[in-house]
């Protein structure tokens, strides 16, 4: 009788013989068997342990470089942040030296100018103050001198020039008169038939403007190196500006001009034009007329101010050129004035700038 069994390591199925020899070569068969499969797994083992220690391996390789380039870094930064560190602390040290040697070299060179200063300073005050007291004393002279020549030339210019103006004037007036007298009787009733209230008044604009126009002509021709400024029809304010500059662009006073074209003088033209002076800060006003207040009709100019005149238009220029030169003159003698104040500084400041003071301003350099 056959028996089937399976082996309960590698389930391999075996027949077994009832009789003793099949079992002992059922026995001899299976410890082969069991030695085969033991050897199986102990290879098996083997195997697994071997790939085991290599993937530790890898993993101890990699966690290592993961912390060798960790150290490396912070070794890294830790030398830089030392290597910093001294550095700054050598820098602050050099600087510290470098202060301390530039400070005691700045107080030896103070003291020894200050001495060359003050002996030079008192050398060059006594020879100084000598000059400027000789130099005060003639410019007195000179400029009092001065002030007595320029007022009585001016004086003496402008009675000669309203003198002249005054008699001219008178002439003109006869004449105008006699002449006046038929125009007006042959022209009367023409005037009054074409002459509408518009016309007129436009009449009277353009003829202001033609004035205007020949005024500034007029004084750009007397004055060539002044500005002269037109103040925009409609603007507030006069019609022209003179600015004295001399030549140099640089403007020292300004006389404010109102030109009137009209058959009548009007008293408000003064009021007006005290605003008008007082808004534009002019020094001088004049208003250039054709004809002139009732009270100084036989006139060419008169004063309504120290700042303001009403002159007649045919003398106004020769006025102007008065009042200009007065205001030139005023200008020059507080120079002079300034001048003479500033004089004993301004001597001290070209002494010291001539002597040590350039040595100085060299070796700064």
């Amino acid at each position: 009788m056959n028996m089937n069994l399976t082996c309960p390591e590698c389930g391999h199925h075996f027949e077994i013989e009832e009789s003793q020899q099949a079992q002992e070569k059922q026995a001899a068969a299976l410890e082969a068997q069991k030695k085969e499969a033991e050897k199986n797994t102990q290879r098996k083992l083997e195997e697994q342990r071997k790939e085991f220690k290599q993937e530790q391996d890898a993993i101890k390789q990699e966690q290592d470089a993961k912390v060798e380039a960790a150290v490396k870094t912070q070794l890294e930064e830790e030398l830089k942040e030392s290597t910093k560190r001294l550095k700054q602390e050598a820098i602050d040290e050099a600087e510290k030296n470098t202060q301390r040697k530039l400070e005691e070299q700045r107080k030896e060179f103070k003291q020894e100018q200050d001495a060359i200063k003050q002996e030079q300073d008192a050398k060059v005050e006594a020879a100084v103050k000598t000059q400027l007291e000789e130099e005060l004393k003639e410019s007195k002279e000179i400029l009092e001198k001065k002030l007595k020549d320029s007022e009585a030339l001016a004086q003496q210019q402008f009675f000669n020039i309203k003198e002249q103006t005054d008699r001219k004037h008178k002439e003109e007036i006869k004449k105008e008169r006699s002449e006046n007298k038929l125009k007006e009787e042959r022209m009367l009733k023409r005037i009054q038939e074409l002459e509408t209230y518009t016309k007129r008044d436009q009449r009277v604009e353009l003829k202001g403007e033609a004035a205007e126009e020949r005024l500034k002509e007029d004084l750009r021709k007397r004055f060539p190196l002044d500005t002269i400024k037109d103040i925009p029809k409609g603007k507030k304010g006069a019609d022209l500006e003179l600015h004295i500059t001399l030549g140099n662009g640089n403007s020292i006073g300004m006389i404010l001009i109102e030109r009137k074209s009209t058959k009548n003088f009007s008293q408000t033209w003064i009021k007006k034009f005290e605003k008008d002076m007082e808004a534009s800060q002019a020094i001088f006003g004049v208003i250039v007329s054709d004809v002139m207040p009732k009270l100084h009709e036989d006139k060419g100019y008169f004063e309504v101010s120290s700042k303001m005149s009403v002159m007649r238009h045919d003398s106004a220029i020769d006025g102007i050129e008065i009042l200009r030169k007065g205001l030139i003159e005023n200008h020059r003698n507080k120079a002079i004035e300034e001048g003479s104040k500033d004089i004993e500084l301004t001597a001290n400041v070209f002494a010291f700038m001539t002597g040590k003071g350039k040595e100085h301003l060299e070796k700064i350099k």
